[in-house]
């Protein structure tokens, strides 16, 4: 099964910026416009996925995202997303609005986030500047009635062990690291001007009572996430299987290590008997003496960081529909 992550390839081309300060981001301030731009586009791309980048500001340890515009999915050539980006930040530029790229943002299905391609992506940014964020948004947890939009970095730890390059178990033991701590999580909050807010205040009287409240219909929300949960347990199987046989590779190498060595001693005891030197050649450089490269642990980190997060989800919706049920039982014996 698929990871989820539908918007890899987007963001794979996005143009990392370049240079830039090293500040501490305390919270993520989203602008009422640039989010519904962001929710635009992925309503547009429900299949595809929707990815860009963000330009904004840091001030008083707030990053504040004004603006965004999306990427292209498909282009004519292979750089063809560059010179888009680059001629859109040139344009913003010239009309003197916020140019400056500090993350950027992408759509999921049921906020599977941890994935090898969005790391690979944000490790970029954050590599570049430092309080670069990816801006996750959840289409299918917002249509259920609450807006999902969470900012996330990666922690310092995990930084450090990927621009050493090894995800083997022994990097993960060293530098502590799991499924926990590869990302953290930044407060996010959305702005809106007076003008907005006074105008929702006037339209709140209108909109008269929310009966969707109480709707009662949780099959579909909960089947997704059981199914998607079905498929993260077949991936970690996989990945189990996959590590079980470099296990087993790695004994039958020494094994056949061994029977190397016992062979040669028994030829340089022959040449000793008859009077020969006997073969005393470095074997680091033989087939047989050559590590077998271990399997990257990252993968199946990232598959339990997602089962952790799918269990959650359905752990919260499932309380949260349970009391509507206890609710509706008790109103309909009275």
């Amino acid at each position: 099964m698929a990871s989820g992550f539908a918007a890899a390839g987007s963001a794979a081309n996005l143009v990392l910026p370049k240079g830039g300060g090293s500040q501490r981001v305390d919270k993520v301030q989203v602008d009422g416009l640039c989010l519904m731009k962001i929710l635009k586009h992925a309503r547009e791309n429900p299949y595809d996925g929707a990815s860009g980048p963000l330009l904004g500001l840091v001030v008083n340890h707030v990053l504040e995202i004004t603006n965004c515009f999306p990427f292209p999915s498909r282009g004519d050539d292979g750089d063809t997303g560059e010179k888009f980006q680059m001629e859109m930040l040139r344009c913003l530029r010239e009309v003197n609005v916020d140019h400056l790229q500090v993350g950027w943002y992408t759509s999921t299905f049921l906020g599977t986030y941890m994935d090898e391609s969005l790391i690979a992506s944000q490790y970029g940014f954050q590599n570049e500047i430092e309080e670069s964020v990816a801006l996750i948004y959840d289409p299918v947890r917002t249509a259920q009635g609450s807006l999902s939009l969470r900012a996330f970095r990666l922690t310092e730890e995990f930084m450090e062990m990927h621009k050493g390059g090894s995800f083997t178990r022994e990097s993960f033991k060293e530098h502590a690291i799991r499924n926990d701590n590869i990302f953290e999580e930044v407060p996010v909050v959305v702005h809106s001007s007076n003008m907005s807010r006074i105008m929702l205040n006037e339209l709140s009287g209108s909109l008269g009572d929310e009966f969707d409240r109480l709707d009662l219909s949780t099959s579909s929300y909960l089947e997704k996430n059981v199914r998607h949960l079905m498929g993260c347990v077949d991936e970690l199987s996989a990945e189990a299987q996959k590590f079980s046989q470099h296990q087993k590779d790695v004994v039958r190498r020494q094994q056949q290590q061994a029977q190397f060595l016992q062979k040669r001693k028994m030829e340089n005891d022959q040449r000793l008997q008859s009077g020969e030197a006997p073969d005393e050649d470095d074997l680091s450089g033989h087939p047989l003496f050559k590590p077998l490269p271990e399997p990257s642990q990252l993968e199946t980190v990232l598959i339990t960081g997602r089962l952790n997060h799918c269990s959650t989800q359905i752990g919260e919706f499932a309380s949260s529909n349970l009391g509507k049920l206890f609710l509706a039982e008790s109103l309909q014996e009275d």
